[in-house]
């Protein structure tokens, strides 16, 4: 049994119908939200949010993000380390993302990995492009209340295929009417589906055909820009009324058809609302991010090449819960605890965070963040400045690997 003396009680927060409340599970779920918010280090609970990277490998090329190349299975997670993760955490850990810098639903063996996480109990989540027909797994995922990520970046076939270079818009539609048919079905119903739409110049003005994408089939939109490094053409901070324009057509057209619209970003660090962003990161106390070679780290933002520098630990090496308290961790939270200010000047990537992060699925973690949650209204479209097509001096779009952009999706 965990046992703790916390100094302040813990949160109130709805526990999760997807997920088997087991003694252990109830128990590691109360401790970790009163070490949270004691801004503990040295942790006694388990992580409650895991990513499990199944492979680095991928179906599609987008620009965006990198080339697929060749199918790789070295890049693939052995069998014996996903049983060796799920052995040791999945019995406390309520969600389990199952995807990385890869597309998990390419390999064989996808269904029996979702199968072992939901017979330990716990809520599948994936970040997908869905290209792949696994109908019977949509089923089940729908079912069981999986909070479901489809990435979908424009509204024409043909942008589709250039901005997501080896996918069809036709397919995709044909299983997101599976996951919705089974969503009715079941009676589950859709709020667990979303479209992950990353923002970017290519498909600005199709944001609204999107959207109508998104009416028909009865799901939401989550938006989050294009991460690039500075000067790229394409970042968004050259085409700013441009954006502008967009969301604020967007906005008329989803309030008339009362499609859910979220930005899990800020488009534009000048319209960031910093209230909003700047909020404690829950994910140095309860997440961990497995990736396909058994590498350690505490973001699922911050995964695949681009974040090497940003692990903290080595399965080959250490143990699980050594790495869950390592000097690594202990530090991060330290930093966390403390406010952004105290960020290391090497997790830029938090900082960036901290100034224009608004919330992607963290209230499933952490009930109280639901209010950071926000919403593209008309009104909100209206405290935007469109301001100039340039880079305000001083500004920079990090080259993060920033959730929904490809590269944080493993969807690619």
């Amino acid at each position: 049994m965990i046992e703790s003396t916390p100094s302040a009680p813990p949160a109130q927060q709805r526990l999760s119908s997807h997920v088997e409340w087991t003694e252990a599970r109830v128990e590691n779920h109360e401790l970790n939200l009163r070490e949270f918010e004691q801004r503990a280090t040295l942790l006694h609970s388990l992580p409650r949010v895991l990513f499990v990277e199944l492979t680095e490998n991928c179906n599609l090329s987008c620009p965006m993000c990198r080339s697929a190349g060749k199918f790789d299975r070295s890049r693939n997670m052995s069998q014996e380390l996903f049983d060796r993760i799920a052995r040791e955490l999945f019995p406390t850990a309520e969600i389990v993302d199952l995807r990385g810098w890869g597309e998990s639903t390419i390999l064989k063996n996808f269904p029996r990995f979702v199968d072992q996480t939901l017979d330990y109990g716990c809520r599948v989540r994936m970040v997908t492009n869905l290209t792949a027909f696994h109908e019977a797994t949509w089923r089940k995922l729908v079912r069981s209340g999986a909070l479901i990520s489809v990435s979908f970046d424009a509204g024409e076939r043909e942008t589709f295929g250039k901005v997501r270079r080896g996918a069809d818009m036709n397919v995709v539609l044909r299983n997101l009417e599976v996951l919705v048919d089974e969503a009715h079905a079941s009676g589950v119903g859709t709020g667990n589906i979303h479209l992950n739409v990353t923002v970017q110049p290519a498909a600005l003005d199709e944001l609204t055909t999107i959207a109508k994408h998104a009416a028909r089939l009865g799901v939401g939109m989550h938006l989050s820009p294009i991460t690039l490094p500075d000067g790229h053409p394409d970042q968004l901070l050259h085409h700013r009324p441009d954006v502008f324009r967009a969301l604020a057509e967007l906005a008329e057209v989803t309030e008339s058809t009362e499609v859910d619209v979220q930005l899990n970003t800020a488009l534009d660090e000048l319209w960031a609302d910093d209230d909003t962003a700047n909020k404690t990161c829950t994910h140095p106390w309860m997440y961990l991010y497995v990736n396909y070679r058994g590498g350690v780290g505490f973001c699922d933002h911050l995964i695949g090449s681009p974040a090497e520098h940003h692990l903290v630990g080595d399965l080959n090496t250490s143990g699980l819960r050594e790495i869950w308290n390592n000097e690594q961790y202990l530090s991060l939270r330290a930093q966390h605890g403390a406010g952004r200010e105290h960020i290391d000047p090497k997790f830029e990537d938090c900082r960036w965070c901290y100034r224009n992060r608004y919330l992607d699925f963290d209230h499933e973690s952490y009930q109280p963040y639901e209010q950071h949650r926000t919403r593209l209204t008309r009104s909100l479209c209206a405290s935007f400045v469109p301001g100039p097509a340039t880079a305000p001096p001083g500004s920079r779009l990090l080259p993060l690997s920033v959730h929904p952009a490809p590269a944080a999706e493993g969807d690619q």
